[in-house]
């Protein structure tokens, strides 16, 4: 099969690059050898962040810079008015929110009214207040972010039903035939064993953890590329929905919630921030220890005496940078006819896909096919499957 692009891995960085391709006119392909978002992708919050979550130390560095249009992009998409229609995808909060402490609660107010944030932040009155959130007694002030958290399942099977002729399940193995420093072929499996040649221009390595396989293959180091790890907290039977970073004077929130529905109908609080950052060195039973204590020191009128936890580990998967850090932006690493791609997180798949989209020659090929190979399915969401305490 001869094709313009060909990428590999069916999280939102190669779905959002094969819509910008298909929308082009590209030949292009994408194929996955598990389950689309089974990474990285589905282990995500859902917030288009816009980098307000970066200046909670007072500041605002690269970070918010990389991101500060991502919400704008995304909302546009959402109306179908973007450079990728998301028409339809559920959007679980129209703003995400931030709340502060109450002993820290007078350092956020010139903070957040300045006139680099008007427009980005609002402080809410208590009377609109979540009900998780309705402590006057802990908690100082909440503001509300110019960011959406989008319900990530929804999102991929958006992409799966509108791309599906050119999403495909091949093996976890594969191989390919080296081309000075590049490709020549890239050899799959479909489901049904049978080997397929690719031969494209271009191929777009963007499947997380996978491309350090790739980086192996086309005789560069790992240490190209990182990971990141951490642990994760579900809740399950929270009283009631909350989006919200608690503020706090370091990099990172103390605790970051989204809430999501189980098949069930029961709420999940879906936790991130310090506490997940910790809970990389921990077994599940410490991490849940350590958010029981958490809660009920930044909300202590929250009951979750009748709740479940569980934890889940993400291992963050990303370009390198020098000290380890995340880095600021999306990666991109040329190598010969072959790309591999790391957005860094979920919000800046856009940005990664307008820095690809120069690199790529302009389309050749003409139309595809590709009779009776599979398109794979959609991950199963993780707190559809996770270990419950």
């Amino acid at each position: 099969m001869r094709l313009d692009v060909a990428i590999l891995g069916g999280g939102i960085a190669g779905l959002w690059l094969l819509a910008r391709l298909r929308a082009q006119g590209y030949a292009a392909m994408l194929f996955e050898a598990e389950a689309l978002g089974a990474g990285q992708t589905l282990a995500s919050q859902g917030i288009i962040h816009g980098g307000l979550k970066y200046a909670i130390d007072l500041k605002l560095g690269q970070d918010a810079d990389a991101l500060a249009d991502m919400p704008t992009r995304w909302r546009a998409c959402l109306e179908g008015k973007g450079d990728v229609d998301l028409a339809g995808v559920q959007v679980n909060a129209l703003h995400h929110l931030f709340w502060a402490r109450r002993s820290i609660a007078s350092r956020m107010t010139g903070f957040f009214g300045s006139k680099l944030l008007r427009g980005r932040v609002d402080a809410l009155p208590e009377a609109d207040w979540p009900l998780a959130l309705r402590d006057p007694e802990h908690v100082g002030a909440v503001y509300r972010l110019d960011e959406i958290v989008l319900d990530v399942p929804s999102l991929l099977a958006h992409f799966a039903t509108r791309l599906a002729p050119w999403i495909k399940l091949c093996g976890a193995d594969f191989r390919i035939e080296r081309m000075g420093d590049g490709i020549a072929a890239l050899l799959l499996r479909d489901p049904m064993g049978e080997e397929r040649r690719i031969e494209a221009a271009r191929y777009v390595f963007a499947a997380g953890a996978g491309n350090e396989q790739a980086l192996t293959m086309l005789g560069q180091p790992a240490s190209r590329a990182q990971r990141r790890p951490l642990r994760m907290l579900l809740i399950e039977g929270v009283p009631s929905p909350l989006y919200a970073h608690c503020f706090d004077t370091s990099d990172k929130p103390r605790v970051t919630v989204t809430t999501h529905q189980t098949a069930a109908g029961k709420l999940v609080w879906y936790v991130g921030g310090q506490i997940a950052e910790a809970g990389a060195t921990q077994d599940d039973a410490a991490l849940i220890d350590a958010a029981k204590r958490e809660f009920a020191t930044l909300l202590p009128r929250l009951d979750l005496s009748t709740c479940r936890f569980a934890g889940w580990h993400v291992d963050r998967a990303e370009g390198a940078t020098p000290d380890g850090r995340k880095p600021d932006a999306p990666v991109i690493q040329a190598h010969g006819n072959a790309l591999l791609a790391w957005p860094t997180k979920l919000a800046l798949a856009p940005s990664l896909a307008d820095t690809l989209l120069p690199m790529l020659p302009p389309p050749a090929v003409g139309a595809i096919a590709a009779d009776g190979w599979p398109t794979p399915p959609i991950a199963t969401p993780i707190w559809e499957r996770a270990a419950w305490r």
